[in-house]
Parts: C-alpha cells; structure tokens; sequence
C-alpha cells in the first residue's frame, strides 16, 4: 500500500488532506491508516472513537483518553510492552514523554526501534529524537539517528525518508547545524513545495534562528494574510500559540514594543504553551534573586 501522500500531507501539516488521502485506500483498518487518521483527527479536534476498527483503534481511544486525564493506567493495560507494534509503543512512549518521563518514553521507542517490525520504526525514530531534544540529549538524538540510518540504509521507503530528512533536520535545528546551507534548504523547499502554516512556520523560525529579520517579517505578514488567516481559519487557530511564539522572538530582535502584549496574548490563549512555561520559571528565577540580594 502506498502511503506517501497520506504522511506528506500529515508532515507538512494539511491534516483535512490525511483524511481525504485515507478515504482513498480500501483497507480503512490498515494499522498505518488509522494511526495517520487518528492523529489528523486529534490534530483537527475532531476525534471520534476508532474502537470500531479493532484492537489498535482501542488502544488509540485510551490515548486520547489520557490526553484529557493525564492518568497512562488504561492505556498501558491495554499494551503488553514486550508484544507491542511500533505504532502501539509510539503511544505509551508519546504518553510518557508529556508526563516528562523521558527515559521511559525513550527506552520504549528504543525497543520498538530495534524490533524485528518495520511499519512504525521511522515514526517511533522522529518521537525519540524529539524526546531527545526536548530533555536537551542532542548527543543521544544524534546517536540514535546515526544508528537507525546505518542500519536501515538502502531499505528506507520514499514515505519513510521524509520522515527521516524531518528528524535530521530537528537535529541540525537543535545543534544550529548547517542553519544557513542544507537545513535552510529544507525548510524553503517544503514551504514552497506545501505552503501551508506548518511549512511556513518552519521556514519563519529558520530565519530567526539565522537573525533574518527581514525575511521573517515578510513570512508573517505572510501568515496574517487572508489566504492564511482567513480561508485557512481551521489551521491558523491550530498554529497560532506556536506563531505568537515566533513572532514574541522576532519582537524582541525588532526592539519592538508589543513584546509583552503578545506574551500576555499567548499566555491567555495557552497558558500551557513551552514559552510561556520557560518565560513563568525565569521570571520566577528572578524574582527570587532580586528578592534575596535586596533583603
């Protein structure tokens, strides 16, 4: 089964063009199917039980039900880890990582990695290198990368190498590797090969990763289009904490004013959000200090 267009469309973020791709396929219970389909659905909050499509679209609903709830108990009583498919350690390993248990949520990928199965490998790959990043392991991530290329070699699918070049490309953002040559590149070629919000948001903080002002002015100008802003309202409600994100860092390059406005507007809209929570702890940190030196 081909399933290139339906991880394209997931990875450059048309999520309503994973489900028009799926409806496509015959076999509408096909694990690497309904993985996709789920995850498109939570994207787009309209996720409906896929109880219905067998023993995964279970397993799937107990995710969802610990996105809400936090507690893993169902979910990991409904996977046996030492019999469990990548598709299914991906899962408890993503559940384990939101509960900033990054070793577990690693060792699980790992294991899934190193299985015998190979649907769900490259997926679990991109999941552990980002778990990676996100507890600041850049070497690990590396490690892990370099170890599943070698390995794989030759065999990785087309589907499956776009998966790869977007976990080398976190790797290089990460490490600020290759920010101005082959990782820019990528970015500009998907945004302009998919001009969607994820694509363009990618290549925004490529240019501020590189101090481009300029250019990153013009992509949100870009984004605060009606073409964006308007006839694509379902994906701009779902991507504007991570604009605000970007365009907090571009304010403060500007030396602009709004800085604390759009912070406060962030803030309201996902108080949740990896900015804020990083920006809460140095303010914090810092209240704490000036209040210590000037007792």
């Amino acid at each position: 089964m081909d399933y290139f267009s339906v991880k394209q469309s997931y990875y450059t973020g048309n999520f309503a063009q994973v489900l028009k791709e799926i409806v496509k396929q015959e076999d509408q219970t096909d694990a690497t199917l309904l993985f996709y389909k789920a995850r498109a659905l939570l994207a787009l909050g309209k996720y409906e039980s896929q109880a219905s499509s067998g023993a995964f679209g279970k397993v799937f609903d107990a995710y969802t039900e610990f996105l809400k709830s936090k507690n893993a108990s169902k979910l990991e009583k409904l996977v046996v880890k030492d019999d469990s498919t990548p598709f299914e350690l991906f899962l408890i390993a993503a559940a384990k990582a939101i509960l900033g248990d990054y070793e577990s949520s690693l060792n699980l990928c790992v294991q899934g990695i190193d299985s015998d199965v190979v649907v769900g490998s490259a997926e679990l790959l991109l999941l552990a290198i980002e778990v990676a990043l996100l507890n600041s392991q850049s070497n690990v991530a590396v490690t892990m990368f370099e170890n599943y290329t070698n390995a794989n070699g030759n065999e990785i699918s087309s589907e499956d190498e776009l998966i790869i070049n977007i976990a080398e490309s976190y790797i290089k953002f990460a490490t600020n590797k290759d920010t101005t040559t082959s990782n820019y590149y990528q970015f500009e070629e998907l945004a302009q090969s998919f001009p969607t919000w994820k694509t363009q948001l990618s290549l925004l903080n490529s240019h501020l990763q590189q101090g481009n002002i300029d250019q990153a002015e013009e992509i949100v100008n870009t984004l605060e289009s009606d073409y964006y802003s308007v006839e694509q309202k379902e994906s701009a409600e779902l991507y504007n904490p991570h604009f605000l994100a970007s365009k907090i860092t571009l304010s403060i390059m500007q030396g602009s004013a709004n800085t604390d406005e759009l912070r406060n507007e962030l803030t309201k809209l996902a108080p949740t959000h990896s900015y804020s929570q990083n920006n809460k702890e140095i303010n914090t940190k810092f209240n704490e200090l000036v209040a210590k030196y000037s007792s």
